[in-house]
């Protein structure tokens, strides 16, 4: 629950492991450029690194509590070891490669106190260029993942199916309902996160971001693309070749299919909620 007396509206989660030249640009975005109107706390989860992030934000950023694994844990339960110390009314999950612009988190709050009902926003993701990142998906299916094994993964493929799973055809200017965004940037209640548990432990890397979201919606809180906040990802992708992270990919899409069957239908066609 919400601390009253710390009158926190926001805490920030974000994990890192030998990110100090993603941390610089978003240490800074969020503390000197772009510095939210409302009361921020930033949680900083270390993963075991071994490139001074620490001492970096020590130095640097103070007002940054800072939690230090003995032991590399996964996405996942990092970002809950960060959200048992937040004392916000809400939580944003926030990646390290990430970067503030003006209004990001001030949009989302904002908007979201406006909203009689739990929702998982997911913010508008820009490339370091400012073109469009497309961060909208659809639930995957054992085609869907197939066809992303032919295609190597390329997000520019032709390939219907893939383009289908990657929403390319939404409109990227309007809120609207969708079944879940990559787990870059996320924001919603702290009290909605703790009523899921957080994310799913079980998944070490990968698809905990699509499980939260899915688990959201089977609660009956939808899951919204929100436009009117927009961040920049400085995403790195790793190898398309096969590779551990690969590996580690295919073995967390099976976790979610014994979890939640093999063909999860979307709920958002259906679901009575009122933009």
């Amino acid at each position: 629950m919400n601390d009253k007396e710390n009158n926190i509206d926001i805490s920030i989660v974000t994990v890192g492991m030998n990110h100090i030249d993603y941390l610089k640009p978003l240490l800074k975005s969020l503390f000197v450029d772009y510095p939210s109107k409302f009361s921020v706390e930033m949680i900083y989860v270390d993963n075991c690194s071994k490139d001074d992030s620490v001492k970096f934000l020590e130095e640097n950023y103070p007002q940054v509590k800072i939690i230090k694994n003995s032991i590399p844990l996964g996405f996942g339960e990092n970002n809950n070891r960060g959200a048992l110390s937040a004392q916000g009314k809400y939580i944003a999950i926030i990646n390290p490669d990430i970067t503030f612009l003006q209004n990001s988190l001030d949009n989302l709050y904002i908007y979201s106190e406006t909203l009689n009902k739990n929702v998982i926003l997911a913010p508008k993701l820009l490339n370091p260029d400012f073109t469009l990142q497309h961060s909208v998906r659809g639930f995957i299916t054992p085609w869907v993942f197939i066809m992303r094994l032919l295609t190597k993964g390329n997000d520019k493929t032709d390939n219907k199916i893939v383009q289908n799973y990657l929403c390319k055809n939404i409109d990227a200017d309007k809120i609207q309902l969708i079944d879940w965004a990559i787990g870059a940037a996320l924001f919603l209640k702290l009290d909605h996160y703790k009523d899921m548990q957080g994310f799913d432990s079980s998944y070490f890397l990968y698809v905990e971001d699509v499980d939260l979201c899915l688990r959201s919606w089977k609660n009956g809180n939808p899951v919204l693309f929100y436009p009117k906040s927009e961040l920049v990802h400085n995403h790195l992708r790793s190898s398309t070749k096969l590779n551990k992270r690969t590996l580690m990919h295919i073995k967390s899409l099976f976790t979610y299919f014994r979890k939640h069957g093999i063909f999860v239908k979307s709920l958002k066609n259906n679901f009575p909620f009122t933009l």
